[in-house]
């Protein structure tokens, strides 16, 4: 298996992009072609953060023919569950729903 696959894997069931896979790849210095070790599960597991934090604001993606729809819960359990496996705290990766106060606005 490449680390292609391996980040293709990580991210099931969500796709991305070809060029988006190949870009957190490289943005986490993982040659996407060589073949998966456990050396690279840390940077494979970053790179499908990225990925996953992306699709937060989307509820849905179509490409050519296929289309998905994005469950913000279902992502956020996914990213949390991904955070655990790596060391790391998911506040970093899914943002805290803030609300704004607008005094004397009438």
């Amino acid at each position: 298996m490449t680390n292609l696959e391996a980040l293709i894997a990580e991210l099931e069931p969500y796709t991305a992009s070809p060029l988006a896979y190949s870009k957190r790849l490289a943005d986490h210095g993982v040659v996407e072609t060589d073949a998966y070790t456990a050396d690279n599960k840390r940077n494979i597991g970053l790179a499908a953060l990225d990925l996953l934090v992306a699709m937060l604001p989307l509820s849905s993606d179509s490409t050519g023919r296929s289309s998905q729809g994005y469950s913000l819960e279902g992502l956020e359990k996914r990213i949390k569950r991904l955070c655990e496996e790596l060391g790391l705290d998911p506040a970093e990766f899914i943002p805290e729903p803030q609300v704004l106060v607008y005094p004397n606005l009438f």
